[in-house]
């Protein structure tokens, strides 16, 4: 950063702590802290626009778990972090990498369209089949977004973690 900078704060509190914000900034940058009135953040804010809309609309698909009484305690802290961690790993995927970009197109920050492809239709769309693991009967729960697969909850869950196979 530079000399001096400003920092937009969400109006979360705890974005808006100025005691944190004096304990990780560096001791030489100077700052004003402007903070986004309530409300209008998603109105705002590119990636909440489009890229995290996209992504709590696959996490909601975590709801399969219990859908379909899997032996996976939902709730645990330790099973929510590793359906976060694997789902922002597919997030990754070159596949969808115009997402960002064309969330600030779309918010008039740019002018420039990017064509993306919709992480939630590609990888929960078409769901037809069983699992591509041999002798897998299992419904699939997704499309791998980086090599395709299609995939059950333990095949993607347990044995497909962080996939950086890339298959156009």
């Amino acid at each position: 950063m530079e000399e001096r900078c400003i920092f937009l704060a969400d109006p979360w509190k705890t974005f808006t702590d100025q005691d944190s914000v004096i304990e990780l900034k560096p001791e030489e940058l100077e700052y004003e802290m402007l903070t986004i009135p309530p409300k209008v953040t998603g109105q705002i804010q590119p990636l909440d626009v489009l890229c995290f809309r996209m992504y709590k609309g696959c996490f909601k698909k975590s709801d399969f778990v219990f859908l379909h009484d899997l032996p996976v305690p939902g709730h645990h802290r330790d099973v929510i972090l590793r359906l976060h961690s694997l789902l922002y790993q597919q997030f990754q995927s070159p596949r969808f990498e115009n997402l960002i970009a064309e969330a600030w197109h779309k918010w008039g920050y740019t002018d420039e369209r990017f064509m993306y492809v919709n992480p939630a239709k590609f990888m929960f769309d078409k769901l037809k089949g069983s699992c591509l693991h041999e002798n897998c009967g299992d419904i699939v729960l997704l499309v791998c977004g980086w090599c395709k697969a299609r995939l059950c909850f333990h095949h993607f869950y347990d044995a497909h973690y962080f996939c950086t196979i890339y298959l156009p």
